[in-house]
């Protein structure tokens, strides 16, 4: 984990620059980039068939998302082992939950974990793989703090917590979990770009909608001979309505084409890594280098997707001996409910 951290902002800077030059490290297959190049269209405008050489256009774009996408997910660590054995040994795990009973109900509460050992084929897989999200929140807290053979006391401190767990992308191996994030990644890139299209579209019926209202208006007014300061006011904020339609475009293929060419050609604008590092007691209390107090460096990543708030990821290996009976998971929610 540490390498990935050291390096991974480096990295994914070094693979976008050299999209940009023309050397690749891996080439993408073509066959699977028109594939992908097709579920693209179909996510957002199949209209965009009309437009000539679309292919040729989006194809450049689609490769370079398709290849910023894998890097991403090529240099997340290797996977931990995420159970009731290691709550204590890992400080990654016990960092991550507060106790292995909500470990263990995290996992099972997961319906795509669910689907998972559900599924016949999966019946003899002793250890499922799945990515890890959660949100990590600091709450400034007054707590206690050893200074020499001093214990003090309201110390200003920061407790740092884990919560919103899920789980993504279960699969028997790391690898066909990997290749999962992969394919939720550029889903992700795809639904950017069918909200911009549909802004785009909402903007310009928005503007035409304004621009009819006001020109039954001012109809209505210059039929009734009113030259008073309504009238001009109403001609006024036509003209501003007019004057915003000649920047705000048709929603026409070539137009939705040019919206999705941006998207895929600026992965990097929509799909951020961050590093983060810090050092935690047993209690979740972050502690500096010279503390005193017995404490673990944790290397975190955090993947920010659009406008949605950075979530904490790791690939995370669960034994299916320790998924509980749905019976338990609903009792463990009912006792969460009245705590």
């Amino acid at each position: 984990m540490n390498d990935f951290l050291g390096n991974g902002i480096t990295l994914l800077r070094g693979v976008f620059r050299r999209h940009r030059t023309g050397t690749r490290p891996e080439q993408v297959d073509v066959t699977a980039v028109l594939d992908t190049l097709e579920k693209v269209i179909q996510g957002t405008d199949e209209r965009i068939r009309l437009v000539n050489g679309y292919k040729h256009r989006l194809t450049g774009p689609i490769t370079t998302a398709l290849e910023y996408t894998g890097s991403i997910i090529d240099h997340i660590p290797a996977a931990i082992e995420v159970s009731s054995n290691t709550f204590v040994s890992n400080p990654y795990v016990n960092a991550f939950f507060a106790n292995t009973e909500e470990l263990q109900s995290v996992f099972s509460r997961s319906s795509e974990l669910r689907d998972f050992i559900d599924d016949y084929r999966h019946h003899d897989v002793k250890e499922i793989c799945a990515l890890l999200c959660m949100h990590k929140t600091d709450k400034p807290i007054l707590g206690m703090e050893l200074a020499g053979n001093t214990l003090n006391r309201d110390v200003p401190q920061v407790a740092v917590n884990f919560s919103d767990h899920h789980v993504y992308s279960p699969a028997p191996t790391e690898a066909e979990t990997r290749q999962g994030l992969k394919n939720c990644l550029f889903e992700g890139l795809t639904t950017m770009a069918l909200d911009r299209v549909v802004q785009l579209r909402l903007s310009r019926q928005g503007l035409e909608d304004k621009q009819r209202i006001l020109q039954v208006r001012l109809r209505s007014l210059q039929a009734d001979n009113w030259d008073s300061l309504d009238t001009e006011k109403t001609r006024e904020k036509l003209s501003q309505i007019e004057d915003a339609m000649k920047v705000t475009p048709l929603v026409s293929p070539e137009e939705t084409l040019k919206v999705v060419k941006k998207v895929f050609s600026h992965p990097e604008e929509f799909i951020k890594l961050k590093q983060t590092s810090l050092r935690l007691d047993r209690m979740g209390i972050k502690r500096s280098g010279d503390s005193a107090e017995p404490s673990n460096r944790l290397d975190l990543v955090e993947v920010t997707i659009g406008n949605e708030a950075p979530r904490v990821i790791t690939l995370a290996r669960f034994p299916r001996n320790e998924v509980l009976p749905r019976i338990d998971i609903h009792e463990w929610t009912r006792q969460r409910l009245r705590v």
